[in-house]
């Protein structure tokens, strides 16, 4: 898979940029320095890979404000409120010694950073973030990302889609933004505006009053938001995290946000009150795809550690675990009844499960790799490494229709029901576009604004 995106975490040092800037900028002049709105995203951009949950350089960690003010190896104090020059965390800033100087291998920090550390601590090294035990990454205010470019020189790998709940639109994934598109056409409508870099998945409320986004920068942070469709106005930010967050699901009865990411958690919401009832970090490796049972009672999940998991979705307490395929997992879904699981991924081989007793009732030999799938009735739907959408029945796993005008690995696949519309997103940057009822493509078209292949082809339905 050496063209295509890795999952897999990779730590990225990023240099301070001018957002951190942009951050100290809006801050009242002459108010105290905030540790929430200031010093943690410096932290965070510049500390926590070495010295973060994964990697502890010098014994020493300081991913929460609680690590921050522990005692590093050699049993001192990194911070010592109202004294700079006796805190490490600022001594190792400034220090001649090349050798001792943070951050490692990166350029000195600029001296207006190092001013606002300096200040922060002489003021008594306040802290205005709420929960001491709390991820940096989840307590500073929500990033004001980057636009995205006015026109596209290449498309970009479609990694997420969804259809509004009336079908009349699609929205697909982009760089730093969404786009909005006439499904049936491939007009683009609108753009959604401040997103994170890359988006891995998107899902309307069942009202069809918001959507939410799983999204990030590998290796650096995730996100989930919720957007106003029509004015793509950020409603709220429902989480932060350390690391991507590769999907996210909202319950059939509109109660339950369930979110999985790189950093091998889940996460269940109660969706009215953005409250997180349960964070399940149970995987061992990045939690791929996430899954909510027909009746919204239980949550299922797979990841990069070959396992796939049920939990009760009130409780977070787990149901069954299922360990029988032999590769990294990217796909899952519930049976209509409830009762089964159907998970796949990179063994080439769909599995159908019990939930009761774990075990198998059926597969079915595939072609090539699964990355999505997604149920309708009696139905499921499956694309990955194939280049093409398979369908097959639930009730035997036999294989039925096959769309194979699809030129690159599957990436995204949506469904609309009362529509009959499949789209399928591929790593070419394209988009698809089938009738169910009889299996032709209704359109294809690029989905990078400006790209001067926009419309590569259409038909009548």
């Amino acid at each position: 898979m050496s063209k295509h995106y890795t999952l897999k975490k990779s730590v990225i040092l990023a240099r301070i940029g001018l957002g951190v800037f942009a951050c100290h900028a809006a801050h009242a002049v002459g108010a105290p320095v905030s540790f929430r709105e200031q010093i943690a995203p410096i932290l965070l951009q510049q500390c926590q890979s070495c010295h973060g949950p994964t990697e502890q350089k010098g014994g020493y960690r300081l991913d929460t404000f609680d690590f921050l003010s522990r005692k590093d190896d050699t049993g001192d104090p990194p911070l010592v409120p109202g004294q700079p020059e006796k805190s490490d965390i600022y001594s190792l800033l400034v220090t001649a010694e090349a050798d001792e100087r943070m951050p490692k291998k990166a350029a000195p920090l600029p001296k207006e950073t190092i001013d606002l550390v300096r200040r922060w601590i002489a003021e008594g090294a306040q802290f205005d973030g709420g929960d001491k035990t709390a991820a940096l990454v989840e307590i500073i205010p929500p990033r004001v990302h980057d636009k995205a470019p006015e026109v596209y020189s290449l498309p970009l790998p479609v990694t997420a889609l969804a259809f509004s709940p009336d079908g009349s639109e699609l929205v697909a994934s982009g760089f730093r933004e969404l786009t909005v598109w006439k499904p049936d056409e491939g007009k683009l409508l609108r753009r959604i505006a401040n997103v994170a870099p890359r988006t891995f998945e998107i899902a309307y409320t069942p009202d069809g009053g918001a959507l939410a986004v799983a999204s990030g920068s590998p290796g650096e942070f995730g996100e989930v938001r919720l957007y106003e469709p029509k004015t793509g106005a950020m409603l709220r930010q429902i989480i932060s995290a350390a690391d991507a967050v590769l999907d996210v699901k909202i319950s059939a009865d509109g109660r339950w946000l369930v979110t999985g990411g790189a950093d091998h958690c889940l996460s269940i919401f109660d969706f009215a009150t953005g409250e997180r009832r349960h964070r399940l970090c149970v995987h061992s490796d990045a939690v791929t795809a996430v899954a909510i049972s027909p009746d919204s009672t239980q949550v299922a999940s797979v990841a990069l550690d070959r396992a796939a998991k049920v939990f009760d979705i009130k409780s977070g307490k787990l149901v069954s675990i299922y360990r029988d395929h032999q590769s990294p997992l990217y796909g899952i879904a519930f049976t209509p009844d409830g009762k089964q699981v159907m998970t796949a991924g990179y063994d080439k081989s769909l599995h159908q499960w019990s939930i009761a007793d774990a075990k198998k009732q059926r597969d079915l030999v595939l072609e090539g790799n699964v990355l999505r799938m997604q149920v309708l009735g009696d139905q499921i739907y499956f694309g990955g490494s194939g280049k093409k959408i398979s369908q097959a029945s639930i009730v035997d796993l036999k294989a039925g229709r096959v769309l194979s005008a699809v030129g690159d690995w599957v990436y995204a696949l949506a469904i609309h029901a009362p529509t009959h519309r499949l789209a399928v997103g591929g790593y070419d940057g394209k988009i698809t576009v089938w009738n169910m009822e009889d299996g032709k493509q209704v359109a294809q078209f690029s989905a990078a604004p400006g790209y001067t292949e926009s419309v590569v082809a259409t038909s009548s339905p």
